[in-house]
């Protein structure tokens, strides 16, 4: 029977990402409520990391388990111990203050004494020569120092026993969580044991699914020791993912729709010397199953565009083209349209301002606002009073951080070290939904609690014109479901899902957007 709990809003193609408090309180609920000793809460861990440890080393071994007094160090012990009694070279050592040790953390410590196991104490500092020395040098070192609830960069001999770690050849297993990383996401530049793999327990938690933590984590196996949905007792986690495409519940198409039935899609889109991103959002577009598309772009890309795609339906204007002459033209197209997407490729010229303008004043239609629509919003306090006071209409917003950055104020690094909170603060703020987007995009939205957390994709896909393949994918979505805050996580989802198909057809290196929007038709 599959484990699951009536209450939660989860379904079984989804999981959640923990911060270091929900752990806590789970952890928590499972020992005092439900009843659990934690004792064997840390033995199931370490039995785990044993198991997962034995099964990807079949030869004999030597192990350096670093172990702080905390009960991450007390499950470094407990492994320890399992190792020992599988015939496993083992050398624990305990790092850090011994009057700070917890109740399990000095239980663990006991049992190794009876087991006869030797147990080192010593400093960072002494530990850190313990990896430098050659005549210890071993095959496997087990990060076991820190847990999930450290909450500040390590500094002095704990940076330096990082480097040591990092940079003595050895496979690192890190156990729950890299020491230095933060549980919660964020720290940038900070110092952070690097893993080959690490093994953590009960849900994964948000910092090693999320930029930068994901590099630092290595593979991740997710053990399940008895802290799962049961232990669930009130709040449910913010944070989620869409772990496989059956989490996506494609509409229904009937067959005796014609093409008015699956969506018209109005793309405001290029420049006087920008075609392609009009031509990518549309193509994505068709490629996602709308019905129609029509572009609105510069007198200029006629001839490229009509050419390239002869499905859509277009309207041009040029330099001459005036004030009324535009609203005039937008009119008919705005009735026409389900939806509109503005922003890639139009620069922030008059025209594309008068073009912006028109999409926040003079329709009621969805709209989702990418690329330049954004940079300009985020220089017109008027247009975001706009969006504020017409929360009612359906909006996206897909900006990369930069844009997001803009549209918030700050500087690219502040918007990757705080997007979590930023991320929900945007969308309370403008009653909007979002994709951030980066290498783990972040999906918001103000009438939802929950933020997805999109952890598919690959390095290929940091391409000129992904993002404009994105934007015609929400877009579609944003039509076909009616509810943006689905349309931007199953869009996330399915662009990632499509750039692992495009990675594996055509490699990382020379993928490029058009073979993005390729493997949207397989994947679909």
């Amino acid at each position: 029977m599959k484990k699951t709990n009536p209450n939660l809003n989860l379904n079984e193609y989804e999981e959640y990402l923990v911060t270091s408090d929900e752990m806590r309180r789970f952890d928590a609920y499972t020992s005092e409520s439900l009843g659990v000793p934690a004792i064997v809460l840390m033995e199931r861990a370490a039995q785990c990391a044993c198991d997962v440890i034995t099964d990807d080393r079949k030869d004999e071994i030597s192990a350096l388990i670093i172990c702080g007094y905390g009960n991450n160090g007390g499950d470094g012990l407990a492994l320890a111990r399992l190792l020992y009694q599988k015939g496993t070279d083992v050398r624990p050592v305990l790092v850090g203050n011994p009057e700070k040790a917890s109740e399990l953390n000095k239980k663990e410590q006991e049992i190794c004494a009876n087991y006869g196991i030797e147990v080192i104490k010593t400093d960072a500092q002494g530990c850190t020569g313990l990896i430098e020395s050659d005549e210890n040098h071993c095959d496997i070192i087990i990060d076991a120092l820190f847990g999930t609830g450290l909450s500040r960069p390590l500094e002095g001999d704990y940076a330096s026993l990082t480097c040591a770690v990092n940079s003595c050849g050895s496979y690192v297993y890190a156990l729950d969580i890299p020491s230095g990383l933060y549980a919660d996401g964020g720290g940038y530049g900070n110092p952070c044991i690097k893993a080959d793999k690490t093994i953590t327990f009960g849900f994964n938690k948000l910092g090693i699914m999320t930029c930068p933590g994901a590099s630092f984590a290595g593979t991740v196996i997710r053990c399940d020791i008895g802290i799962d949905l049961f232990s669930i007792d009130g709040e449910e986690p913010v944070f989620k993912r869409i772990l496989s495409r059956e989490g996506v519940k494609w509409p229904v198409r009937d067959m005796s729709a014609n093409k008015g039935t699956f969506g018209k899609l109005l793309v405001i889109a290029g420049s006087i010397d920008v075609f392609g991103a009009a031509y990518m959002a549309a193509r994505a577009a068709f490629a996602m199953g709308v019905g129609m598309v029509k572009i609105v772009t510069h007198e200029n890309n006629r001839h490229s565009l009509q050419t390239a795609l002869p499905e859509a339906m277009y309207s041009f204007y040029d330099d001459e083209t005036d004030d009324d002459t535009l609203k005039d033209m937008l009119g008919p197209d705005f009735a026409w349209a389900d939806a509109v997407l503005i922003g890639p490729g139009i620069g922030r010229e008059d025209v594309s301002d008068k073009l912006l303008r028109s999409v926040l004043f003079d329709t009621d239609k969805p709209y989702l606002a990418d690329a330049d629509a954004i940079r300009i919003i985020a220089d017109k306090p008027e247009y975001a009073d706009r969006i504020r006071n017409d929360a009612s209409r359906r909006a996206v917003f897909t900006p990369h951080m930069g844009e997001f950055a803009s549209l918030m104020h700050t500087d690219t690094a502040d918007a990757k070290e705080h997007a979590a909170t930023l991320v929900r603060r945007c969308v309370d703020d403008l009653g909007i939904s979002l994709i951030c987007k980066d290498a783990r995009s972040y999906i918001a939205s103000f009438d939802h609690r929950d933020i997805y957390i999109n952890t598919s994709g690959n390095d290929g896909m940091a391409t000129a014109g992904s993002g404009d393949v994105l934007a015609g994918m929400c877009a579609v979505l944003m039509i076909q479901t009616h509810d943006t805050h689905t349309a931007c996580a199953w869009a996330a989802y399915l662009h990632r899902s499509a750039g692992d198909d495009a990675a594996l057809r055509c490699g990382h290196v020379g993928m490029t957007a058009s073979d993005i929007i390729d493997s949207i038709q397989r994947i679909l």
